[in-house]
């Protein structure tokens, strides 16, 4: 029987609404071959899944999803930690780190740096929200885990809490538009995040690259120039992609000497209409994507 995987899910650690545990849970019973778990600038849920993932017989592979701006636009991009084909169980005191990339202290570190960059970020949409009357507890945007990272969800599910707005479609329209009046523009710069995961050997994917409304001319120009900076693949399949979107990024893929990655993006009940592993309904991310993935890491 035919294999399929999803690289690119959310969690509770940052706009996800499962934690983990339930999450890995999931894909388990949805028949997944392997799960990645890429929350937004943070890897704090990372443990928790791999250990569900270990107990479960499920791959799990650690990644993260960063932020970043490019020319005076946000895009997103995705990390993975990846192990060898080869890596099998020894008689360590923690097997879990002989199959699956855990992140090092070094990781969590730098990762604090970013996170901090976001809560700045998110003090100043307060304050622009506050403005206009509209008043939201920082406290309570962490809703069911006090070390989540905040993000526009967040926002969207407290102000549906206190009635300002009737539903997640609302909130994003009227209020949480990238670079609107209640949300600052990002400051991070694509340099940094790709020469942070560099610096700790991630293999790198351009997150949903039909999703920032480039022209084909400005697309290219984005993945050359992440190529230039290390980028090792690009998101072809994913939720929000056609047919037509992923024979064009299959094309970039080969032309640029990039592998193909591929997730739902799934979010929970934040996006309820998104099955893991199947997306909208139709996504199937066959196993040997992550086989590329992973001969090209050890190379």
């Amino acid at each position: 029987m035919p294999e399929y995987i999803d690289l690119h899910t959310h969690t509770n650690a940052s706009d996800g609404t499962l934690s983990p545990a339930e999450l890995v849970q999931l894909a388990k019973k949805s028949g997944l071959a392997a799960v990645a778990v890429t929350d937004h600038d943070t890897m704090d849920g990372v443990e928790e899944a791999a250990q569900t993932a270990f107990n479960l017989n499920i791959r799990f592979i650690p990644g993260v999803e960063m932020g970043a701006v490019y020319k005076e636009k946000e895009i997103h991009l995705l990390g993975y930690l990846l192990k060898t084909p080869a890596a099998s169980i020894s008689n360590s005191v923690n097997p879990i780190k002989d199959i699956i990339n855990l992140p090092t202290a070094g990781i969590y570190n730098d990762l604090y740096e970013f996170a901090h960059n976001r809560d700045l970020r998110n003090d100043e949409i307060l304050k622009r929200l506050a403005a206009d009357n509209i008043i939201l507890d920082k406290k309570e945007l962490y809703f069911d885990n006090p070390k989540t990272q905040i993000t526009r969800a967040h926002f969207a599910r407290l102000m549906i809490k206190k009635g300002y707005v009737k539903d997640i479609k609302q909130a994003f329209s009227s209020y949480l538009v990238y670079n609107g009046k209640y949300i600052p523009p990002k400051t991070t710069d694509v340099a940094k995040v790709m020469n942070f995961f560099n610096k700790y050997n991630f293999f790198t994917s351009l997150a949903h690259p039909i999703q920032y409304n480039f022209s084909n001319k400005e697309l290219e120009q984005l993945i050359l120039y992440l190529k230039n900076l290390g980028l090792s693949g690009i998101e072809v399949h994913h939720s929000s992609h056609n047919l037509a979107d992923i024979m064009k990024l299959k094309k970039y893929a080969l032309k640029y000497r990039l592998y193909p990655t591929g997730g739902s993006d799934f979010h929970g009940e934040n996006k309820p209409d998104i099955m893991i592993g199947k997306g909208y309904g139709g996504l199937k991310i066959p196993i040997s994507v992550l086989y590329d993935m992973e001969k090209s890491y050890t190379i």
